[in-house]
C-alpha cells in the first residue's frame, strides 16, 4: 500500500482555502497561550511584590495561566476546530471527486456547510468524532498488545490510551472521510462505526502507510520546533525580562500550530485516498476483528 505524499500535498494545497481558515484558528489560540501565560506570571509578581530578588512566583503563575489556557482549549475544541477540521475533511473528498479545482468561494461554502449537512449539530458531530478517536484506541491498544505495558493498574491502561489517542487523533479524520462520503446513504453513527470495523479489519495493511506518515510528521515537527527556538531567542533577547524555558515552551506550541495546520493536513489527504480505495465495497467480517466486541459495545446499539 503506498502512500503518496507529493499528491497530498497538491490536494492540500487545491484546498488552500480551508487550510487558511484553520491556520487563523490556531494561530489565535497559541497567542492566548502566550498571553495568558503572561498574565499568569503578572499576576504571580503582583502577589510578590515585596519580594523583588525572586522570580519563583512569576513562575508559578505562568505555569498556572498556561495550564488554564490549555484546559479551557481543550474544552472548546469540539466547538472551535473540529468543526474546522470536518470542513476541510468533506472539502478534500469532494476535490478528490473533482477533475478541476473547486474555488475558493465553493470550497468556503462546502466547509461551512458540513456540519448541518452531515452531522445536524456540533454536539452530534464531537459525539461520533470521540467514538471514532476512542475505536481507534481500541484498535491500536489490542494491536500494540499494550495490556502488557498497563502491569493491570488501571492508572497506567489510562496512560497508555492517552498516548495512542494522542498518537493517532489525526487519523479520526480518515474515518470521518468515510462517514462524509457515504453518509447520505445511512446514519452517521451507523456509518461511523462501519469505518472503524473496516479500518480495524484493515490494520495490517495500512501499519506501513501509517508509521510512515507518523514518522514523518513527528520529524518534521521537531524540525520545525528547532527553527522557531531561533525567532524567540531573539524575543527573549529585546524583552525586558528573562524567559528562560519559555522560550522552548513557546516554540513548541507554535512548531505544534504549523503540525496541526499543514503537517496533519497533507498526512490526511495522503491516507483518505489509500483507505477510500482499500476499503470501497468491502464487508465486515466480525471474526477477522480483535476488538469487535468492544467497538461494538462503544457504538452502542446501532447495528
Amino acid at each position: 500500500m503506498e502512500i503518496k505524499l507529493l499528491a497530498a500535498v497538491q490536494l492540500v494545497e487545491k484546498t488552500m482555502s480551508c487550510v487558511i481558515l484553520k491556520f487563523w484558528a490556531w494561530i489565535i489560540i497559541a497567542f492566548c497561550f502566550v498571553a495568558v501565560t503572561l498574565i499568569g506570571a503578572g499576576i504571580g509578581l503582583m502577589t510578590n511584590a515585596f519580594e523583588l530578588h525572586s522570580t519563583l512566583p512569576a513562575q508559578f503563575g505562568a505555569v498556572i495561566g498556561f495550564c488554564v489556557c490549555g484546559y479551557l482549549a481543550f474544552k472548546v475544541r469540539g466547538t472551535t476546530m473540529l468543526p474546522r477540521r470536518a470542513g476541510h475533511v468533506r472539502v478534500l473528498v469532494d476535490q478528490l471527486n473533482e477533475t478541476v479545482v473547486l474555488s475558493a468561494k465553493e470550497q468556503v461554502a462546502r466547509y461551512k456547510d458540513t456540519v448541518e449537512s452531515y452531522f445536524g449539530d456540533v454536539v452530534k458531530l464531537a459525539q461520533v468524532e470521540r467514538k471514532i478517536r476512542q475505536g481507534l484506541t481500541l484498535i491500536y491498544f489490542d494491536r500494540c498488545h499494550a495490556e502488557r505495558f498497563s502491569l493491570g493498574n488501571r492508572y497506567l491502561k489510562a496512560l497508555v490510551n492517552s498516548g495512542i489517542n494522542l498518537l493517532t487523533a489525526f487519523q479520526a479524520e480518515v474515518i470521518l472521510a468515510y462517514v462524509i462520503k457515504t453518509a447520505s446513504q445511512e446514519p452517521v453513527e451507523l456509518v461511523a462505526k462501519k469505518g472503524v470495523l473496516l479500518f480495524a479489519q484493515e490494520v495490517s495493511a495500512f501499519s506501513r502507510p501509517l508509521w510512515m506518515v507518523n514518522a514523518v510528521m513527528y520529524v518534521s515537527l521537531i524540525f520545525i520546533y528547532i527553527v522557531l527556538l531561533y525567532p524567540w531567542a531573539w524575543v527573549d533577547g529585546i524583552v525586558p525580562f528573562e524567559m528562560g524555558l519559555w522560550v522552548n515552551v513557546f516554540a513548541l506550541v507554535f512548531a505544534w500550530v504549523l503540525k496541526a495546520t499543514f503537517l496533519e493536513s497533507v498526512m490526511v489527504g495522503a491516507l483518505i485516498p489509500v483507505f477510500l480505495g482499500r476499503v470501497s465495497g468491502q464487508e465486515i467480517k466480525p471474526e477477522s476483528i480483535e476488538s469487535f466486541s468492544q467497538i461494538e459495545a462503544l457504538f452502542g446499539a446501532e447495528k
